[in-house]
């Protein structure tokens, strides 16, 4: 359901964090998914609270930002060819290398904490990010979304 629509990009060259969010959220409003004011949002949050994972050698970062913005739930995911620099959850000056975003666009508020927990869970299955990392099709992405107990 998160993932029915596939948005989901490969071995992306971004320059920066707000330029992968822009990508991102351009499909997400191109799918009707989000307001206009999503993506301003998504950049205020995470210049306040920050969302990335230092996880083994491939850095993760969620952004998400309140469900006012949302119009219909979805998850989009970039992996990267070379790293963004995110700061750490938690804290204002660990800077994480970001090899992969799952961009949260969740409608309702309980749906983020759950989403949040069963990402943190596959996050930390170093198999599932690699195949994730590695991964260079839509199918691939939702077979192992699926695998992850994600779809």
């Amino acid at each position: 359901m998160y993932f029915n629509s596939e948005i989901a990009e490969f071995q992306v060259e971004v320059k920066d964090r707000n330029e992968a969010f822009q990508r991102l959220a351009k499909e997400l409003r191109e799918k009707q998914f989000i307001t206009d004011d999503f993506l301003e949002q998504i950049i205020e949050r995470e210049e306040r609270f920050p969302t990335g994972l230092p996880v083994t050698n491939i850095g993760v970062a969620i952004p998400h930002t309140d469900s006012d913005y949302v119009k219909k739930s979805q998850i989009a995911f970039m992996s990267l060819k070379e790293p963004i620099t995110f700061f750490e959850m938690g804290t204002a000056d660990k800077p994480v290398d970001v090899h992969m975003i799952f961009m949260l666009a969740l409608k309702e508020p309980h749906e983020q904490l759950e989403m949040l927990q069963k990402l943190i869970g596959m996050i930390q299955q170093p198999e599932i990010m690699g195949k994730l990392y590695h991964c260079q099709s839509k199918p691939e992405f939702i077979q192992i979304i699926h695998d992850a107990g994600l779809a």
